[in-house]
């Protein structure tokens, strides 16, 4: 199993474009697996006509205390790691459900058994395929939930067993450069950073690279200037950035054709083979499997 996390900083630069297709072009070569991991603002369904197959509800374990049993040691307070808990003058506990990771030591702690086990929903993941080849697992974080770390690393984790039954997994990476996409990149053999000719494509594609050294593990990492061609681009910038660090860099040309393609959901690679667009993401997806 190969898995490539389709990455790169800022939003809009094309990275569900880039995954969708790449995806698309892997699995006509083998079995594959395309993972959706911008769990706060999922796409990959709106790009691809996949047929969900499957709904799981994702929860998590928030406290529920039993005023009866509590005897206000204050334990289960002083030992929160997030501060979720805080008691009252008249000893009475609040829970703040934003600040709660789940991690359950409130309950561990409390010696008169006066923390039950409750659930919260935090999202959903959604399983589905388009073709014989090409299966699609999606993470969705419930609208006003702020914890899209918790729930990458859950989609994460939760499917590594089934990564394994795949040749190529390809994930869809979240924005910026936070915790949930560390465990992204963490997971996977190749970095394919999609950037744009521009000032803040620029900008984030050095922060991002700096993030990649800061991996244990060696990545192969492949630069993609998506939106190649537009007026005043800083493609040389990029391309002088990505030769500092002795990346490979592959050019997607701006064209109407993508926009074709967002709006009949279907990947380019099967509308358009021929067009340019189409050539440089088979060359992204040779440069993934050699």
């Amino acid at each position: 199993m190969k898995a490539i996390a389709v990455a790169g900083g800022k939003g809009g630069t094309g990275k569900t474009f880039v995954a969708v297709n790449l995806a698309r072009l892997l699995s006509s070569r083998d079995k594959t697996l395309l993972v959706d991991a911008d769990v706060e603002n999922p796409s990959t369904l709106f790009a691809l006509p996949a047929e969900v197959k499957e709904v799981k509800q994702v929860e998590s374990f928030k406290p529920l205390i039993d005023e009866a049993k509590c005897s206000k040691c204050g334990l289960c307070v002083k030992n929160c790691p997030e501060h979720a808990l805080v008691m009252l003058v008249d000893k009475r506990i609040l829970y703040f459900e934003d600040l709660c990771s789940g991690c359950e030591v409130c309950k561990l702690v409390c010696p008169s058994s006066a923390v039950n086990r409750g659930l919260r929903v935090e999202g959903l993941f959604k399983y589905g395929s388009y073709g014989e080849s090409l299966d699609v697992v999606v993470g969705e974080l419930k609208p006003g939930i702020r914890r899209s770390g918790f729930m990458i690393t859950r989609l994460i984790e939760e499917h590594r067993g089934l990564f394994e039954k795949y040749s190529y997994v390809v994930v869809d990476s979240p924005p910026g450069s936070g915790v949930g996409l560390l465990s992204v990149v963490k997971e996977a053999d190749v970095v394919v950073a999609v950037s744009e000719p521009t000032p803040l494509g620029l900008n984030d594609l050095k922060k991002f690279l700096t993030l990649l050294e800061r991996v244990e593990k060696r990545l192969k990492v492949i630069l993609v200037v998506n939106k190649h061609g537009l007026p005043g681009g800083l493609e040389r910038d990029l391309e002088e950035e990505a030769s500092k660090r002795g990346l490979p860099v592959i050019a997607i040309p701006y064209s109407e054709l993508v926009v074709k393609s967002y709006v009949e959901r279907r990947p380019i690679v099967d509308l358009h083979p021929e067009s340019q667009v189409s050539k440089g993401l088979v060359e992204v997806a040779r440069l993934v499997s050699s």
